[in-house]
């Protein structure tokens, strides 16, 4: 193991201790909790000495990847790195769990909503708009939903740490903006 890696996987222990120590088994946290956790998530994105995008490459085939960093044995804490190229976008959807976002570099536009009070078919309602880029970070709880997309001119690498891990969302959703009926979120096989 090179010295970098072992140096980037002390870095995301350090990290995934910090964030325990502010959230520990809260499914839900508190707004207050949450950006405090985000700070931590940021403060490792900014170690841009630990991410060179040769250990996070793309392949030729595909629109990102997802590296995983971190993952507690019983699916809680998991962390990635998700390399992505411009252009790469998921519509609104949940999470499920809390969800903290942290830019290395590049953006990543985040599009957030809130889902109609009203009975029956209506549209998303658009809260705003946060572009996660190098020292930025978002925090998202479980109902949270939000679309991404990809900004250039280059690739994105951000980090992502979620109070459960991708294997263990079996209960997303994707929904759709014109008339918020949701369908399930497929499972996420790209990670390495």
């Amino acid at each position: 193991m090179s010295t970098l890696t072992q140096q980037r996987a002390a870095a995301v222990r350090d990290t995934v201790a910090q964030v325990r120590a502010l959230l520990g088994q809260d499914t839900a946290p508190g707004l207050a909790q949450a950006q405090c956790a985000a700070a931590c998530l940021q403060a490792l994105a900014g170690q841009t000495a630990l991410w060179d995008s040769r250990d996070f490459p793309i392949g030729e085939d595909k629109r990102w990847q997802a590296y995983a960093l971190h993952e507690d044995a019983d699916g809680a804490y998991a962390m990635y790195a998700v390399a992505m190229h411009p252009g790469h976008a998921q519509p609104p959807h949940d999470h499920t769990t809390w969800a903290l976002i942290a830019g290395v570099r590049g953006a990543e536009r985040n599009s957030l909503y809130r889902r109609p009070h009203a009975a029956g078919p209506a549209p998303l309602g658009h809260l705003a708009d946060i572009t996660v880029a190098a020292g930025g970070a978002l925090a998202l709880g479980p109902t949270d939903i939000h679309a991404i997309e990809v900004l250039g001119p280059g690739d994105a690498l951000h980090l992502h740490l979620y109070g459960r891990g991708f294997a263990h969302l079996q209960d997303r959703r994707i929904f759709d903006p014109l008339t918020s009926e949701s369908r399930a979120f497929p499972p996420i096989q790209n990670v390495s």
